[in-house]
């Protein structure tokens, strides 16, 4: 079956102009883990959590906050690399603080949201959340490779992955 040619610049305007990425999904019926009036605007870029008492970058690393959001393009590591940019923002001193590092699993756990996916933390507080897995520092051993956590923002999960691969990374601070 043959298409009209005619319609296929009226299909390629259609397909253009929907969103590249799928909207945040969120649950009213459940109750929010991480409310925006946890998080507290220490400036910088900066946002402490009221709850646990760490701080934390509103922007993935390789991006800059410009007061109302992230911008630039946020950068993937291998996990050594990962741990080598922290110790930079430190060198730094990026937001005022020199004890930036990679959060735990827990600790980046608890900024997900549970009642969103897609991704699964509140875009009030951190504007630029790819859908896709942050480096965490706690460790797993492996048979064969060295592993590390991994936190995924599609669904707000810890998974185990090579320190090889490349991730995104949010450092913490604090506590």
């Amino acid at each position: 079956m043959l298409m009209n040619l005619k319609a296929v610049p009226l299909l390629l305007a259609v397909v253009m102009a929907a969103p590249a990425v799928a909207e945040q999904s969120c649950d009213d019926k459940v109750n929010a883990t991480a409310p925006e009036s946890r998080f507290k605007d220490a400036g910088k870029g900066v946002v402490t959590d009221s709850q646990t008492g760490h701080a934390w970058l509103r922007c993935p690393l390789g991006m800059n906050w410009n007061g109302t959001t992230c911008e630039g393009a946020s950068t993937t590591y291998a996990w050594s690399r990962a741990q080598d940019a922290v110790a930079d923002l430190n060198k730094k001193r990026v937001g005022g603080r020199n004890d930036w590092r990679l959060p735990s699993s827990d600790e980046l756990l608890s900024i997900v949201e549970q009642k969103c996916y897609s991704p699964a933390i509140n875009l009030a507080v951190f504007p630029y959340s790819p859908e896709t897995g942050f480096w965490t520092a706690t460790e797993d051993e492996g048979l064969i490779n060295p592993r590390a956590k991994v936190v995924h923002f599609l669904n707000g999960k810890a998974y185990i992955s090579n320190k090889g691969q490349d991730w995104r990374v949010r450092p913490v601070a604090g506590k």
